[in-house]
């Protein structure tokens, strides 16, 4: 399968399983599940991604507030070691290890993970993929290690495919912190007979590129003096061509629009918005959109996927909602209703995601969680950097010490993610638009049973308006927080009404939103648009 030219996909995080740390959030989701998917329908893939053996971090309650904490993690059970070898990354050798995860184990492409945590290393080489994007602050975190573990990425992967004779015929490079996989590819050629134009010809002929996020952390832009040193790039390519291809600063976004073949970004909507974003790049990729979609397999539990009406679905809703219930309690020492409507907010904490939001207004949330009538989860990590929502993380802690039927849960991983929307009755999105590229959390929660509330960001503009709440802005506004606060409050009352008045609507809404789910938004669609849309743009 691997020696007939395969589609290399390089991506800085993927997410397995729950055995494999090697995730931070959506993006991670989404590679998963496309790496899944190519092994379902035949695809021959492979995925090439670092080695965080301390993941992204662990999250625990400590004496009342966020604790963060770096455990290492060794897979000797889970990986194959194939391979060892050393390459130079800033005019010094670095030792790397090439593991190998084998389709059978989770039912997905092989992925090569690269890992600079071995004994041959210095303590600072072995630090490069010890945490994802370089860790946080406390733990060492610079714009140096950044750089070179995007190196490390790029360097260590295009070596092991060569190593393990891989033949390579599409490089799909998955976010820009991939960038120096193209930049490498570019090089090997453009150093050869020094003719910019056929370097970038030839390039474009062998790389894709996925841009997921407009958010500034996912398009991540250096000092270019510094890129040319790290990268070793002064006698390949020279500061001139380097800025030529990704500007001074030197952008990684840039670098991949105008060495690829064609990008695409992850929803309708995010296309627009990516294309008013880099329209001033010239000889860019051009632009197309293929909106994300998650693993059927992998996120539905085969109860919901089996249930067929209403009837079914509310029957397996009552069943998994006992399960979040119990550990709940388990987890806080908190008593949740089994009849009580249960609201869950669970993803990344970012402040554009408004963890807050739904406490706008908190006399009217407070009202409805003292009268039994709502129920509220909260779950997910800031990043340790990111102080202004670790502490919102914290205020959110304290409000459910003081408030009935409310909770927050550390860990938000895959396993309690899946567990959250198999128990939630309403899963609430609240990004303030247009900063959601697509999202896919709400996918995965009607496909079991749990109805999207959600502003009209991503993927949410394509879905059935009918299978979902909509509130707020689609675009930026005045006083933009307010209004959606305004339509979010009458969303939540009318979604609360429903549910006590009309169960029998409320669950049909729910099974067509189900349906829909498993029909459009899943990660075969989203590998199947990817074949006929993407790759086979020569």
């Amino acid at each position: 399968m691997l020696n007939s030219g395969v589609v290399a996909v390089f991506t800085p995080e993927i997410a397995i399983d729950q055995e494999l740390h090697t995730y931070s959030g959506g993006l991670g989701v989404v590679s998963g599940g496309f790496l899944k998917s190519a092994y379902k329908l035949g695809m021959p893939m492979v995925g090439i991604t670092i080695l965080p053996r301390q993941g992204y971090f662990d999250q625990c309650i400590h004496n009342g507030r966020m604790g963060i904490c770096h455990v290492n993690r060794y897979y000797d059970d889970i990986l194959e070691e194939a391979d060892l070898f050393k390459k130079e990354i800033c005019s010094s050798p670095m030792w790397m290890k090439i593991f190998r995860l084998s389709e059978q184990r989770y039912q997905t492409s092989p992925v090569l993970f690269i890992d600079t945590d071995i004994d041959k290393n210095d303590l600072l080489s072995r630090s490069n993929t010890l945490q994802l994007y370089g860790g946080s602050r406390d733990s060492g975190a610079n714009v140096e290690r950044k750089i070179v573990q995007s190196l490390v990425l790029s360097r260590g992967g295009l070596e092991a495919l060569k190593r393990l004779d891989i033949s390579v015929n599409i490089y799909h490079l998955n976010e820009s912190h991939t960038a120096f996989v193209v930049l490498d590819i570019f090089a090997s050629v453009y150093r050869e007979n020094k003719n910019f134009d056929e370097a970038v010809e030839y390039t474009r002929s062998r790389v894709v590129f996925t841009t997921h996020t407009p958010v500034r952390a996912g398009n991540p832009e250096y000092d270019l003096e510094m890129v040319m040193r790290l990268g070793d790039y002064q006698d390949t390519l020279g500061r001139e061509v380097l800025a030529k291809i990704g500007g001074d600063p030197f952008n990684m976004t840039v670098a991949c629009l105008r060495l690829s073949g064609k990008a695409n970004a992850v929803s309708q909507k995010h296309l627009g918005i990516a294309k008013e974003l880099w329209h001033w790049v010239d000889n860019g990729a051009p632009l197309i959109a293929i909106t994300n979609g998650v693993c059927r397999d992998y996120w539905q539990y085969s109860e919901f996927g089996s249930a067929v009406n209403q009837k079914e679905l509310e029957e397996v809703k009552r069943n998994f909602k006992r399960k979040l219930l119990q550990y709940v309690k388990e987890q806080t020492g908190k008593f949740l209703g089994e009849h009580v409507f249960t609201v869950t907010w669970a993803r990344r904490f970012a402040e554009y995601k408004r963890p807050k939001l739904l406490f706008y207004d908190l006399e009217w949330i407070s009202s409805l969680l003292r009268s039994n009538s709502i129920q509220i989860i909260i779950s997910g990590k800031p990043h340790p950097d990111d102080y202004a929502m670790v502490d919102v993380f914290n205020d959110l802690l304290h409000l459910s010490r003081e408030l009935p039927n409310m909770v927050v849960l550390p860990g938000y991983e895959l396993e309690l993610s899946k567990m959250l929307k198999a128990g939630s009755d309403l899963w609430l999105n609240t990004p303030r638009s247009p900063n959601e590229a697509s999202g896919t959390s709400g996918m995965s929660a009607q496909m079991n049973g749990a109805l999207h509330m959600t502003t009209p960001d991503g993927w949410a503009c394509e879905a059935d308006p009918e299978n979902c709440f909509l509130f707020g802005s689609r675009y930026p506004i005045s006083n933009q927080d307010a209004f959606d606060v305004d339509e979010l409050g009458e969303r939540m009352n009318e979604a609360i009404t429903m549910y006590y008045s009309s169960k029998e609507e409320w669950y049909q809404k729910a099974m067509r939103a189900k349906i829909e789910a498993e029909q459009r938004w899943t990660s075969d669609r989203m590998l199947k648009e990817y074949i006929n849309l993407l790759y086979n743009h020569k």
